[in-house]
């Protein structure tokens, strides 16, 4: 299954109400589409295997506003 379509799949789960456990490597490409989505449908969001470029500062901050539904695995 290529990126484009997991990520898909992943967004499409969560727009009809299922929270998501996903791999951030594998998404990292359309993480920010991953992220809206979750914050439009208020689902929770648990981010995997975080790639060191997401581990950055201004990334991080942008997650604050969605901490309460954000889980990163480290």
């Amino acid at each position: 299954m290529t990126d484009n379509l997991k990520s898909s799949k992943v967004i499409e789960l969560m727009q009809i109400g299922f929270s998501v456990s996903i791999d951030a490597t594998e998404h990292q490409e359309y993480i920010e589409a991953i992220l809206e989505t979750a914050r439009m449908f208020n689902s929770t969001l648990i981010l995997r295997n975080m790639p060191e470029p997401l581990l950055d500062q201004k990334f991080l901050k942008k997650l604050k506003t969605l901490s309460h539904k954000i889980i990163i695995e480290a």
